[in-house]
């Protein structure tokens, strides 16, 4: 997960000259008559740059020769979510939005049909987190309205 600001080359610089690369030698002056005709551009464009043009930044290799395949394999089925058995876990709805205790929530359309966990937090009562796997996305304080 990236964290950069967009439009900011100092922090995500290899995807802004990637872009600008793209941008300069496929999309200016380009018009396309169809998709078909576009992904055969972005296609010929991505084995030369791959296979064919060197890279300063690789020492003048190309990336096709730097590329080593991972030594783990990605599952083909992920493991279940599992929380704590001190969290309230609820479903998120299909317009990306939980309920709890009474109330609903909208967190992201991208969780459709994931669990969430709803934590007390020790702060005050009332007060909950509300985490996907680790991450905390959000807090519910149940005395506003």
């Amino acid at each position: 997960m990236s964290f950069s600001r967009p439009y900011h080359p100092q922090t995500n610089g290899k995807d802004e000259r990637f872009h600008r690369s793209l941008k300069a030698e496929v999309l200016s002056g380009a018009s396309f008559a169809n998709l078909q005709h576009a992904q055969v551009a972005f296609d010929r464009w991505r084995e030369v740059y791959n296979h064919e043009r060197p890279h300063q930044a690789l020492d003048m290799a190309t990336p096709a020769s730097r590329y080593r395949m991972s030594e783990r394999s990605y599952p083909h089925l992920l493991p279940a979510i599992e929380y704590g058995p001190q969290d309230t876990v609820v479903m998120i709805k299909a317009l990306g939005e939980m309920q709890f205790q009474g109330r609903r929530y909208k967190l992201s359309s991208a969780l459709r049909g994931l669990p969430v966990a709803v934590r007390a937090l020790g702060s005050h009562d009332g007060l909950y987190g509300v985490y996907f796997m680790h991450h905390k996305l959000r807090e519910i304080d149940l005395h506003e309205q």
